[in-house]
């Protein structure tokens, strides 16, 4: 397999990729990143083609970002990264793959935050679309607990670094539903918030914290930034355990050959 990285006029990409290309696109594509986000399911729609997205990468401003392609039925093939206007800020050509291919984008790349995304282009078309955040912030998100009864209320800090005033909020999202919480600063760097989880809620949710512009990006609210997943499991708190008969009847007979034991010693003495 032969991969070449190169910085390519757009133009020129594009004649290599009709060049290149002539067998039969296939929907069994996708693009992996090493840090991503589960963010509600959601359509993203580009030049007239809508694009499922159920995830989103996220990163610093100055980190690599690792990728994973997998493809069927091409073997050659455009990996882009796109900003907010739709510029090509980083192309990989790829040709002869096998089906799968490792790519490590240089963390000097972006340099300014925001939502960007990785396209794979065939023969002038996109197969798929990965949302990706490049974000000044430091977000983590804290909840009270991971393990939550529906109806209950659940408690959620938020930290940022730096913390210069931008709006945040906490998501709990789960496949195309969520639920957005304003937080309110407690003190500088440190957001607290109370969700109430409805009661009809159930089921594994994905919790985050995030931060965004007035601007929009792909069809939604340009992202700043984004912080750590956390999965919440909303479920009625567990029965206790009843004991089996077969358990019951076990301690009995323990029980019975203890006291028998200390009648016989009695005895003795």
């Amino acid at each position: 397999m032969r991969i070449f990285n190169k910085r390519l006029n757009i133009k020129v990409a594009m004649v290599l990729v009709i060049l290149v290309l002539n067998v039969p696109a296939s929907a069994n594509t996708t693009i992996s990143l090493d840090n991503t986000i589960d963010t509600p399911d959601r359509t993203v729609t580009y030049q007239g083609k809508n694009y499922e997205v159920q995830d989103i990468g996220s990163y610093l401003l100055g980190q690599a970002v690792n990728i994973s392609v997998n493809v069927t039925d091409i073997e050659s093939f455009q990996l882009s990264l796109l900003d907010s206007d739709k510029e090509f800020l980083w192309n990989y050509m790829v040709y002869y793959t096998e089906g799968q291919v490792e790519v490590t984008m240089p963390g000097n790349v972006v340099t300014t935050p925001g939502t960007y995304a990785f396209a794979i282009f065939y023969q002038g078309d996109i197969l798929v679309f990965k949302p990706v955040v490049f974000s000044r912030y430091e977000l983590s998100v804290i909840p009270e607990s991971t393990t939550v009864a529906p109806g209950a209320t659940l408690h959620v800090t938020a930290r940022v670094v730096p913390d210069d005033g931008q709006p945040m909020k906490v998501v709990l999202a789960k496949n195309s539903s969520s639920l957005e919480y304003a937080v309110n600063r407690t003190r500088e760097g440190l957001y607290e918030t109370e969700i109430k989880i409805p009661s009809s809620a159930s089921g594994r949710f994905s919790l985050y914290a995030a931060m965004e512009s007035e601007k929009t990006a792909q069809g939604y609210p340009e992202l700043l930034g984004v912080s750590n997943c956390v999965i919440i499991n909303i479920t009625d708190s567990p029965r206790s355990a009843v004991p089996s008969t077969s358990f019951v009847h076990i301690s009995m007979v323990i029980i019975s050959v203890f006291f028998a034991t200390l009648i016989f010693k009695k005895a003795r003495c």
